[in-house]
């Protein structure tokens, strides 16, 4: 009996094997029928990045079956940039490729106007890929951080991108139904007659990231090319550039249902808000549109950049909070100008943990707004960058904003 069931086994193994084989085979021919590996390999000859991502995705398919029938020991990372380099992509093109630990690829679009840096660690996906406005390349150049608009690009999963509550550093469950985005907290407000366009614009948010697999945030805080106090207000000229002071004392916008129109502070100063300022920013461009963040963009960025040692839950130790040593070695601290400290930033995004609370889009209940991120007179653990807190929309204090922006 034991000498058949190992002639059993033996046989049952030859035939898996064999199986396996016919699979391996008809996979790879269905391919070449279908052309997708023709038109892999005529995407070296363009800049569609939707093409690229074609092509990892065949090349992770080869992998698979690699570390299935030859023991292949290389990462799908590796092997997929190792097989999209012998097709004829270019270093930059890879640098667009993104595939994560549990094999999710990614690729960025760059959109037109602006270019990847050539700045170390300013140039994958993995670590914060950083672009600059204008279409001058970025080397070692302290000038540009100064002086052109950034951002981070960030890879979602279309069905990851939701609101959540956050613990332990990690996401923890969904939001509750008081906080709403767009807003529609115990209104009769509906897409038809949104007076703030945001369900119009929160459609086109989430079409864009489904279409292009991530979306760009804001590498700092939106900036001020002056300095801005609660008896100066106004409407100053925004940025998103290093060395800049953060452009506070900003109202999320007139009212919960205007997002539009100057805001008149305590101190009968006026100014438009965070909302409008955010858009007006690439109003004008074909490629990408900016907005005020929406909170699952937040929770988005959060998910890409928790890792031991950006605790999203705690970040004590890496934002600006009153207690934080390196405030010591920052002027002026209270706030700090944007990207003013190397320590507080994730991934190439700066001052999400502390510095200012920031609007985003989210509202809670029917009054107020949420900000995110805690500030510089807060606790980095009772206050971390996941935290979300809310005041009126008109609220003009030292409140913050960060922009993003998503492919058209």
């Amino acid at each position: 009996m034991k000498e058949k069931q190992k002639g059993i086994s033996l046989i049952v193994l030859v035939i898996t094997i064999i199986i396996m084989i016919i699979l391996a085979g008809a996979i790879i021919l269905a391919l070449n029928n279908s052309g997708i590996i023709g038109r892999a390999e005529e995407a070296r000859d363009k800049s569609d990045t939707s093409t690229l991502k074609e092509a990892a995705n065949i090349a992770y398919g080869e992998w698979t079956l690699a570390r299935q029938l030859d023991g292949e020991t290389k990462s799908a990372d590796e092997y997929i940039k190792e097989k999209l380099k012998n097709q004829g992509f270019s270093d930059e093109d890879l640098q667009l490729v993104y595939v994560d630990d549990s094999g999710q690829i990614s690729t960025a679009t760059v959109p037109e106007g602006f270019t990847v840096s050539d700045i170390e660690g300013e140039n994958t996906i993995a670590g914060g890929l950083v672009i600059y406005e204008g279409t001058e390349k970025v080397s070692e150049d302290a000038d540009a951080k100064t002086t052109r608009n950034q951002f981070v690009w960030i890879p979602v999963d279309i069905s990851e991108f939701e609101r959540t509550t956050w613990s332990n550093n990690a996401p923890t469950g969904t939001i509750s139904s008081s906080y709403t985005e767009p807003y529609s907290y115990n209104t009769t407000i509906t897409e038809a007659n949104d007076l703030t366009g945001e369900y119009a614009e929160y459609k086109k948010v989430r079409a864009s990231v489904e279409k292009y697999g991530g979306f760009y945030i804001g590498r700092y805080e939106a900036g001020s090319e002056t300095e801005r106090t609660d008896v100066a207000n106004g409407t100053t000229n925004m940025v998103v550039r290093k060395d800049a002071y953060v452009y506070n004392w900003v109202a999320w916008g007139p009212s919960m249902t205007s997002a539009e129109g100057d805001v008149t502070d305590d101190n009968n100063n006026q100014g438009k808000g965070a909302v409008e300022l955010s858009r007006n920013l690439y109003k004008s461009s074909t490629s990408v549109k900016s907005t005020l963040i929406y909170s699952v963009q937040w929770d988005a960025v959060l998910r890409f950049i928790a890792d031991e040692e950006h605790n999203v839950s705690d970040s004590s130790s890496w934002g600006n909070y009153y207690y934080n040593p390196d405030k010591d070695s920052v002027s002026p601290n209270n706030p700090a100008k944007t990207g003013a400290h190397e320590n507080w930033k994730a991934k190439n995004i700066y001052d999400l943990a502390g510095n200012v609370w920031e609007w985003t889009m989210e509202a809670y209940r029917s009054t107020t707004r949420v900000c995110r991120g805690g500030n510089y007179d807060n606790s980095g653990s009772s206050y971390p960058a996941s935290f979300r807190n809310y005041v009126t929309p008109f609220f003009c204090n030292d409140n913050g904003f960060r922009l993003a922006l998503y492919v058209v």
